[in-house]
């Protein structure tokens, strides 16, 4: 409203000690919010500091991170520059998480907190294995990535007997990571390397998707909820719904960042969102998820990716598990991002670290992972 009266009014040249007044109240305004938003930090610090908190050092929390795989496919993968598309021996993503001291604020439950405050360090590598002469291994995907994670837990729903019989928790990931595949040729295909790089000759699709050079940083947000309901303690055995969105963007800060021309190709960035389901009966644990994503600000536009997943988890396997994928849309191994796929995956699985467990005393039985 207070844009639309100025731009009705005629014209009018303040006065310097009106424009001073002017100044004057601004900065007090902004000031004034500054402090409003300073107060409330220092309020909720000490409403935290107030809370009872701990470092967890020996079964810390676990839920929204990355899984190892392993897995084969019928489905053919095709590279520019190779004679057919071939068949695959194996593709592997190896992700493991690695804690550092996390910080319990609060209870949930007997044995974890209402916040959960976690730096998690992933050196996550994901490669390919052709059936072609000497089976060879095609430029992995190098993805190391630093997590922060901020989880909340909210207090359960207790049956009269005082079991939990319903309880949910929201998270937060910040992910800074970077991505590469370790080669050092030219972008593009029709380039040609010389005394001072490939940039000598313009380049034009198709990509060099043989030894061509892929690096970008990011930073990523990720906004992950579950519920988890008919808890049923005598049993070990729960529903759980989740839902999760991320979105991320491309950076060409730092060592190994962007290049102008692959971000022309590859995009700013990325979003998505996803849906899960599970299943857990006496521990052992039955999942479908599915998750949609694609790139923005790229030219030309590229496809979404769909992705479908079946997995079982038993308890007796100590984190193993067996799974299918169904994957439609482009290829995940870095450089091939232009590649149309449409591949049936089927393999094993690994969950490292003991996941989210709660228990009606700190002696209790485990409801098991969600």
């Amino acid at each position: 409203m207070l844009l639309a009266a100025h731009s009705i009014a005629p014209p009018v040249v303040p006065s310097e000690a009106r424009l001073q007044q002017r100044e004057g109240r601004r900065y007090r305004r902004t000031t004034g919010g500054w402090v409003l938003v300073a107060c409330l930090l220092v309020l909720s610090g000490a409403g935290v500091a107030h809370a009872e908190s701990r470092f967890e050092l020996d079964a810390p929390f676990n839920v929204g991170l990355d899984r190892s795989y392993v897995f084969y496919s019928p489905s053919r993968i095709r590279r520019v520059g190779d004679a057919e598309p071939s068949h695959l021996v194996f593709e592997a993503q190896v992700a493991p998480n690695l804690f550092l001291p996390q910080l319990h604020i609060g209870h949930a439950t007997p044995t974890l907190g209402e916040y959960i405050i976690s730096a998690v360090v992933t050196p996550n590598i994901r490669l390919r294995m052709l059936a072609q002469e000497s089976s060879p291994v095609i430029p992995p995907s190098f993805m190391p990535k630093l997590t922060l994670q901020v989880a909340h837990l909210w207090k359960p729903t207790l049956d009269e007997a005082g079991q939990p019989r319903r309880f949910a928790l929201s998270l937060v990931n910040l992910v800074v990571g970077h991505y590469s595949n370790g080669q050092a040729g030219c972008f593009y295909e029709n380039q040609e390397e010389a005394e001072h790089g490939c940039a000598t000759v313009s380049g034009r699709l198709p990509l060099n998707e043989t030894s061509g050079d892929f690096s970008t940083n990011f930073i990523r947000l990720e906004a992950q909820g579950r519920v988890v309901g008919h808890i049923d303690m005598a049993r070990r055995s729960a529903w759980t719904l989740g839902a999760s969105a991320f979105i991320e963007r491309n950076s060409s800060l730092a060592f190994g960042g962007i290049t102008s021309e692959m971000r022309e190709v590859y995009g700013d960035g990325h979003l998505g969102f996803g849906l899960m389901l599970e299943r857990m009966w006496f521990e052992h644990r039955f999942r479908v998820e599915g998750n949609l994503g694609g790139p923005f600000g790229e030219t030309p536009r590229q496809r979404w990716t769909l992705n479908v997943e079946a997995a079982i988890l038993p308890r007796w396997a100590a984190g193993f598990g067996a799974f299918a994928r169904y994957v439609r849309g482009q290829d995940a191994l870095n450089i091939l991002f232009l590649q149309p796929v449409s591949l049936v995956q089927f393999g094993l699985i690994f969950e490292l670290g003991p996941g989210l467990r709660a228990r009606t005393s700190p002696t209790g039985d485990p409801l098991g992972a969600t």
